[in-house]
């Protein structure tokens, strides 16, 4: 498992936790506690979706955002799109931008490929 131990991340994901169960006990014990049809209906509706939504919180917040691993090389040409191999880079002398073809490396990991976003 993967987890950033950024302060304002740590920070941001405790709060959100703490609203979602927040929500879950103050709408169980204040809102709907003396009717029964409500406690029913919260009970088979929103709890199943409250607890989907702590568990799609803890696997974004756990999960590597993407990283690619060290060693990846390229899909085939023949497989990949045509969008994938086009290379935006700058023109030092036109002083903008131009298209070229080719693959894409990333400079700060010893030249490994870069995939398309």
């Amino acid at each position: 498992r993967w987890l950033s131990l950024d302060i304002c991340g740590l920070l941001c994901l405790s709060f959100s936790f703490s609203i979602h169960v927040f929500s879950l006990l103050a709408s169980a014990f204040t809102l709907i506690a003396h009717h029964a049809l409500a406690q029913v209906l919260y009970g088979a509706l929103y709890v199943p979706f409250a607890l989907l939504a702590l568990w799609s919180l803890y696997a974004a917040s756990t999960t590597n955002p993407g990283a690619v691993p060290m060693g990846a090389r390229p899909i085939p040409a023949n497989l990949a799109a045509e969008s994938d191999s086009i290379v935006t880079e700058r023109d030092p002398n036109r002083g903008g931008m131009r298209r070229r073809r080719g693959i894409r490396r990333c400079r700060k990991c010893n030249d490994n490929y870069k995939p398309a976003r």
